[in-house]
């Protein structure tokens, strides 16, 4: 198949629909297909299977523009754009890997020029979460459109129950969705290294960006004063971009023995994410503690239960679809540093994050799984 992705960002921003898209599109190529990527920025980007191809930046910056602030409507030069890649390379589906403002109106002329289309939302784009005030449809005009144009999608791929809720509270057919998780490479993060760390030690891991309110990286001063307090024995180790700027809490200046922070860990020779060297650094720790308090998806708890640790996380959306309690995991009901800080001490001391079956249930977050379900999906809708 001919396959054309139109992510809203892409690498080198590193977030987990950037990776997504990346990872997806490899593995689709990788089956056989041939894959585009379509990018505002076209960034060099080594060793990939799939094809990245440099939009007209100052054409649709322009129409943006016009129909964002001025309620001008220039879609028919997007129309006229898009019209010649579509003659000259007749894709089999156009796939949305996420949307923005500006994906949407590629979403209308596409539909205008009958070309399949389909998408995977991927947070922020559909969720709407009014204690954090996260998400794009707090833009009312952002909203607006969404509303408009959704109905537009030939399918929607869900990654999570809880992007169904919100593609109900637009009243998208039911029978367009299709429930596929966003996925990992299982096998690889198994094989790669062995696990090494210190038995005696409570060894934490968090991959995150520094995004505190999303994140929840504003609690790990307030559980590690706990552990400290209580003479646990304990190293936390905080992975993501910009988490250095933990480093600049006086607390954690102040404790720096407790604390392991390192930016994103890359390896431009690698085609999968997360790259190998970050495997290894899930492997040197034994329990993985998710403090986020939305995501449209936990990939990262996916890789962590996959590299053999004990994942901890609060009942939250997107953490608490992938964590089966004391099977695969364990959820903290009470989103507090107390009682996050208690549930780990309590387990650590008697021993117990030894006592379940951490790689049970997560084949179905397996990559290659997903980019066949993919598609099967493509597949019917010519």
């Amino acid at each position: 198949m001919k396959i054309a992705f139109i992510p809203s960002t892409f690498l080198p921003w590193h977030g987990g629909a950037e990776i997504q898209a990346h990872n997806t599109a490899n593995k689709l190529a990788e089956l056989g297909h041939d894959v585009d990527i379509f990018l505002l920025d076209k960034t060099k980007i080594d060793n990939r299977r799939y094809n990245t191809i440099k939009l007209n930046k100052l054409l649709i910056n322009i129409i943006f523009i016009l129909k964002y602030y001025l309620r001008i409507n220039f879609n028919f030069l997007l129309e006229y754009y898009f019209n010649k890649i579509c003659i000259n390379k007749k894709y089999d589906v156009w796939h949305f890997q996420s949307v923005n403002f500006k994906t949407l109106m590629y979403l209308k002329v596409l539909k205008q020029l009958k070309q399949k289309v389909v998408v995977t939302f991927q947070g922020a784009d559909i969720q709407k979460d009014e204690g954090i005030l996260y998400g794009y449809r707090f833009d009312k005009k952002y909203e607006d459109f969404l509303s408009e144009t959704i109905h537009l999608f030939d399918k929607v791929f869900a990654i999570s129950d809880d992007v169904v809720k919100e593609l109900n509270f637009f009243n998208f057919p039911k029978e367009k969705i299709i429930k596929i998780p966003n996925s990992i490479e299982i096998k690889k993060i198994k094989n790669v290294g062995n696990n090494n760390f210190d038995p005696k030690k409570l060894n934490i891991i968090t991959v995150a960006r520094f995004y505190e309110k999303k994140k929840g990286l504003d609690l790990i001063e307030k559980i590690s004063n706990i552990l400290i307090k209580n003479n646990i024995n304990f190293t936390w180790t905080v992975v993501g971009r910009n988490s250095s700027l933990l480093l600049e809490k006086k607390f954690i200046k102040d404790n720096q023995g407790y604390f392991n922070i390192e930016k994103e860990i890359k390896n431009p020779d690698e085609i999968f994410f997360p790259h190998s060297d970050l495997i290894k650094l899930y492997k040197n720790n034994n329990v993985y503690v998710n403090l986020a308090r939305i995501e449209s998806f936990g990939v990262t708890m996916i890789e962590a239960i996959a590299a053999g640790l004990h994942v901890v996380s609060f009942n939250t959306k997107g953490a608490n679809e992938i964590i089966v309690n004391n099977q695969n995991g364990y959820i903290v009901n009470e989103y507090t540093p107390e009682e996050m800080a208690n549930f780990l001490m309590a387990k650590f001391n008697d021993n117990s994050f030894n006592k379940i079956n951490t790689y049970k249930e997560i084949m179905k977050y397996d990559l290659e799984v997903n980019a066949k379900l993919m598609l099967k999906n493509y597949v019917l809708l010519n």
